[in-house]
């Protein structure tokens, strides 16, 4: 649980960011591609660019939840216990 809190409320609030500002600048009525509108009212254009940016800011914070591992979690490698020596088992103490 904790992991997906810490995926997908930092993209949440991306998204809602990319979102605002996307659209304070374009009109959604006024999106076109080859001379069709993309959507057919504004909130269904909000809401699918919200959706696809709330996608691309949870992949960024995938990749970011990846990269801050260190490379034990990733790999697996747990190094074997070291053994204390006696004194009469020192090679460099004779």
């Amino acid at each position: 649980m904790r992991k997906g809190i810490l995926l997908f409320w930092p993209s949440f609030l991306i998204a809602a960011l990319a979102t605002s500002v996307f659209f304070s600048i374009f009109d959604p009525a006024e999106l076109t591609l080859h001379g069709n509108a993309l959507f057919a009212d504004k909130l269904s254009a909000y809401s699918v660019f919200f959706l696809i940016s709330w996608a691309f800011g949870a992949l960024n914070t995938a990749i970011v939840l990846v990269l801050e591992k260190s490379s034990r979690d990733i790999n697996g490698f747990t190094p074997p216990p070291v053994q204390p020596m006696d004194d009469a088992e020192d090679p460099l103490r004779s």
